[in-house]
């Protein structure tokens, strides 16, 4: 590429959709702005990033190559069939659990929620993995937290629809998500497309600017969390939203 960027492709294709919350967070919130000009940000300055950010939504990303076999469309329909299941049951799993079984809710659940992608086929193949695990302490009188709890836990599990036929079909995805085994011919480069990228480039540079300034005049955390700038603290434990 003969083009220098500044930062990374991957953290330049993320800048899109931050600079959009950062902006529809200065446009929702009086207190934000007003504090925002104090630190120097003109209506010059905001349509500028409004500017970049349409600029590079109107380039179009280029599309890498894809060798579409018949094994890479079933990675594909698998990875989505994951993705659209973890979020809904993951949410009435956790809350089930976390009613009648607060310990082995901790163990499920820690440091696991719902996610897309590739993370929607680790969070799923993380929550089968302990299941299985559950499930074999309580045939084994070995407690994961306790006899009491791993039991009901997986009583839980059961009657709302984990069954083994269930976990069955949901590893066979997981499987399938991972992708084939065998070994693909080796796919042609692809230039990106230099001007967008050099426009998400200059996007990135103000984003870094502003949202710098934003951290030093804004000290609430919930002005941030609302700019995208920050993330709500969960407590360990407590159930997924």
């Amino acid at each position: 590429m003969a083009i220098e960027l500044d930062y990374s492709i991957e953290v330049l294709e993320a800048t899109p959709a931050r600079v959009a919350k950062f902006l529809q967070g200065i446009g929702a919130v009086a207190f934000i702005r007003t504090r925002l000009a104090a630190g120097g940000m003109s209506d010059d300055d905001i349509e500028e990033g409004r500017k970049l950010l349409l600029a590079c939504l109107a380039e179009r990303k280029a599309a890498a190559p894809e060798l579409d076999t018949e094994e890479a469309k079933a990675t594909r329909e698998a990875q989505a069939e994951l993705d659209a299941w973890d979020e809904p049951n993951f949410a009435r799993y956790n809350g089930a659990l976390y009613r009648v079984a607060r310990q082995a809710h901790a163990y499920m659940f820690e440091d696991l929620k719902a996610s897309s992608g590739p993370e929607a086929v680790k969070g799923v193949a993380t929550f089968l993995a302990r299941v299985d695990k559950l499930e074999k302490a309580v045939k084994a009188g070995t407690p994961v937290t306790t006899k009491k709890e791993d039991a009901q836990a997986m009583e839980v599990l059961v009657t709302r629809g984990l069954t083994r036929d269930e976990r069955k079909r949901l590893k066979d995805l997981v499987d399938i998500a991972l992708g084939p085994t065998t070994t693909l011919p080796e796919a042609p480069e692809v230039d990106p497309n230099e001007d967008r990228l050099l426009k998400l480039n200059s996007l990135k540079g103000w984003f870094d600017d502003w949202s710098a300034t934003a951290r030093a005049v804004l000290k609430k955390r919930g002005y941030l969390i609302r700019l995208g700038l920050a993330n709500r603290k969960v407590a360990k434990g407590e159930p997924i939203e």
